[in-house]
């Protein structure tokens, strides 16, 4: 991926934090094959994810590499919001690249407890719960969980780091207005050059 150096991020924590909150991933391969899915780091801290048998990503030869793409927060962003003169339109944005190999689950109990945690984790503990009920375990016969091992991460925050602290300001106000979360991340990934700038109250 390409990444200006003031645009690298390598903060394990804030990576975490992007493909958590941004789990519906590109999953590609060297044969072309692309899916769009949900990729969860799990309980036990291990990406998983599950897609249909009959797709090329459950057929895999075990082993084979990977990339998962995770979008994070991203606004279009126009020339009028700098207080400088000379901009043009341009695009702030996250993404996380993981580098792995695909092994698969296909022992049924684990992938029973895999697939009832992933519901939780979209649920949360008071919501619908996977029924223990022949029927709804039968859809494994449909669908193959995989985990991504050995990850790998490249890592980019695009948002004005290269731009000086008036602009960094004004272009936070006006993401406020259309897109706070936007706006919030890109204070955060601003806040060690222009602490001051920001001020508390914006990081």
């Amino acid at each position: 991926m390409y990444s200006p150096k003031s645009f690298i991020v390598e903060d394990p924590a804030v990576i975490r934090d992007i493909v958590e909150k941004n789990p519906f991933a590109i999953m590609v391969t060297s044969d072309s094959t692309i899916t769009h899915l949900p990729i969860n780091q799990f309980a036990d801290g291990k990406l998983y994810g599950h897609c249909a048998r009959a797709n090329n990503h459950a057929k895999q030869e075990v082993g084979t590499k990977v990339v998962a793409i995770f979008t994070g927060p991203h606004a279009y962003i126009s020339p009028r919001y700098y207080s400088s003169e000379f901009n043009v339109p341009t695009w702030n944005y996250a993404a996380v690249h993981c580098h792995a190999e695909i092994h698969y689950i296909d022992d049924n109990d684990i992938a029973w407890n895999l697939f009832k945690e992933m519901v939780e984790i979209y649920e949360g503990k008071d919501g619908w719960v996977l029924p223990e009920e022949d029927k709804y375990k039968d859809l494994l016969n449909g669908i193959r969980f995989f985990e991504l091992r050995n990850p790998r991460y490249e890592a980019k925050a695009k948002f004005n780091q290269n731009k000086q602290s008036d602009d960094v300001v004004s272009v936070i106000e006006h993401l406020r207005k259309s897109d706070p979360t936007a706006a919030d991340f890109m204070a955060s990934a601003n806040k060690s050059l222009y602490a001051d700038a920001l001020g508390a109250g914006e990081l």
